[in-house]
């Protein structure tokens, strides 16, 4: 009888909206931390004592916060800031080098001077519980047709902070390596790629994957193909998605969930 008419009380309180009905009977559900990655700009422009432009910089500089986890975070953190710290020097040597170039010009060729550009700009290719991947556009320019521009990234350990390496997140190395080039190698052949690539470019693919051309996404294993490998500057940087389902060699910690 009291169990009936404790029920009988609850719907009524939830009828008379008193309080959320599904508060009354649902568990609470453990949350997962939710991993926070912030970028913070480094855009700037360089001018001489006359005003004219030197060098105009665009960009970003990653920064990671892992809760319960300070460790991880301050090593991942503090590989970007001496990353960033090279990158500042970089900038000063352009200045220098866009000064010397600017005052050997003729007065007619600075009419049409447009300054060294440089930029390097970060996005993140997956993180949770087991990996944060960041993917690293770097160009730079200094006259000519066009920019330079290089991919690179970055996959550290969410639990530790370190870097992972090919060895750490792959069960064998060399079969590894000769599946990812025996998938690339059939990618190129789809009709998407018609007309992309160098003539007898399939001996080169070999020298796509090193530690700085791969990271993990939410869909896969992904090898960066930067330019003048197989392909010219006009085709751009091209990424290869090998599907976790299709991908046996990466060791099970590092699958998403």
């Amino acid at each position: 009888m009291k169990k009936r008419l404790v029920s009988i009380i609850l719907i009524i309180i939830c009828v008379l909206n008193v309080v959320p009905c599904t508060s009354l009977y649902a568990k609470e559900e453990p949350v997962e931390p939710i991993i926070t990655v912030k970028y913070e700009d480094i855009d700037e422009i360089f001018k001489d004592k006359d005003g004219v432009i030197m060098l105009s910089v665009q960009g970003n500089s990653p920064s990671v916060t892992i809760p319960e986890n300070k460790k991880a975070s301050l090593k991942i953190n503090t590989y970007y800031k001496k990353l960033l710290k090279v990158f500042k020097q970089r900038e000063k040597e352009y200045i220098k080098l866009a000064e010397q170039d600017y005052q050997q010009r003729t007065k007619e060729q600075q009419e049409y001077w447009h300054g060294y550009e440089l930029g390097e700009t970060y996005s993140t290719g997956r993180a949770d519980d087991k990996v944060i991947s960041f993917i690293d556009n770097y160009y730079e320019y200094t006259g000519g047709a066009h920019p330079n521009g290089t991919r690179f990234a970055q996959t550290f350990s969410t639990k530790t902070g370190e870097r992972l390496t090919l060895n750490e997140i792959l069960t064998d190395v060399p079969k590894a390596t000769e599946f990812i080039n025996n998938f690339i190698l059939k990618e190129t052949k789809k009709y998407e790629y018609k007309d992309y690539f160098f003539e007898g470019y399939e001996k080169d693919i070999k020298d796509i994957l090193t530690e700085d051309t791969w990271y993990l996404s939410d869909k896969g294993f992904v090898v960066i193909a930067n330019e003048y490998i197989i392909s010219p500057h006009a085709v751009g940087i091209l990424e290869f998605t090998i599907p976790y389902e299709q991908f046996s060699y990466l060791k099970l910690e590092y699958l998403p969930q």
